[in-house]
């Protein structure tokens, strides 16, 4: 059998875990509803990983499923930013910027930010493209990004950065755990649990935040496995191999295996920033950086108003 998976597999599938039902998927897709079940199957069989549950009354997503939906998304995505930068280019369009975004941007930040900048320059397209804080920063320097969306701090001073969003974090526990029924959780309810950490490349600075309010409520995590992706804690977790301390925007997920519980004893300190090379901008990135300073308000005033409740 041929392995190879394309953005028609990936498309199939998407349209599936959105609707999780076969029939509303095979209508939206405009295929017969078997055709539609033996594409499922067979990329499963492809991936050698069972993607959906499924019984006469209900279709859910496993574990598997839900990271493989997150990863095809972010394709499509991709994909669909290539093909429409390109149009835009060949039509004599006024080019494009560059911004990297780790997915803490991808809720709320980053679509608001490009909403926003293409009312004010429909000639200038943006490109978003996925990278962790650390790939965004030597990107930056080399002229790879004209933008970054990323995680405080930046430790050069070669970048200007405005602080657009902080937030606090959750813990991420699977819904099988003793501790989902006991919810809200505290510091001291996670002493004795085994935890899913950021590997060091990946987020030392947020681990060592995390690390000492642990130390702070009288203990220190015991760490039995670390990944570089919030993606790749989230389906451990709900594998069941540990717990796991994240930024808040992980909860938005809603994984079907985790509970997600707020800690309120770590405060909001979880910065996401963009940066840029702190040189004159071009017009264009002035008009972006412009924007942005729109959600930096917008945000600090959500922010006083929430804490008056």
């Amino acid at each position: 059998m041929n392995k190879t998976i394309g953005t028609r597999d990936l498309r199939i599938f998407a349209t599936v875990a959105e609707e999780l039902h076969f029939r509303r998927a095979a209508e939206k897709l405009g295929m017969a509803q078997p055709h539609l079940s033996a594409q499922v199957r067979q990329l499963e069989e492809r991936l050698g990983a069972r993607l959906l549950d499924r019984t006469t009354r209900s279709v859910k997503l496993t574990a598997a499923g839900a990271h493989f939906l997150e990863r095809a998304k972010y394709t499509l995505a991709q994909v669909e930013e290539a093909v429409a930068s390109t149009r835009l280019i060949a039509d004599g369009g006024g080019g494009h910027l560059r911004v990297g975004f780790t997915p803490a941007a991808s809720f709320e930040v980053l679509p608001w930010l490009i909403r926003t900048f293409n009312k004010a320059r429909p000639d200038i397209f943006v490109a978003p493209t996925y990278r962790e804080t650390a790939g965004q920063i030597p990107d930056l320097l080399t002229g790879q990004l004209d933008f970054g969306l990323l995680r405080l701090p930046v430790h050069t001073r070669r970048l200007a950065t405005l602080v657009l969003a902080s937030e606090g974090v959750v813990a991420a526990i699977p819904r099988e755990h003793r501790l989902a029924g006991c919810l809200p959780v505290t510091l001291e309810d996670l002493a004795e649990e085994d935890f899913i950490h950021y590997a060091p490349v990946a987020g030392v600075e947020f681990q060592e935040h995390v690390a000492g309010y642990c130390n702070r409520a009288g203990f220190k995590p015991r760490v039995v496995f670390e990944a570089q992706h919030t993606y790749s804690i989230l389906t451990m977790v709900a594998a069941g191999v540990g717990i796991a301390i994240l930024p808040e925007w992980a909860s938005r997920t809603s994984h079907p295996e985790i509970i997600f519980s707020p800690l309120n004893q770590i405060p909001a300190l979880v910065d996401l920033a963009l940066a840029w090379v702190a040189e004159t901008p071009s017009n264009p990135m002035q008009a972006f950086i412009d924007v942005a300073h729109g959600f930096s308000s917008r945000s600090s005033q959500s922010a006083i108003a929430g804490a008056s409740l």
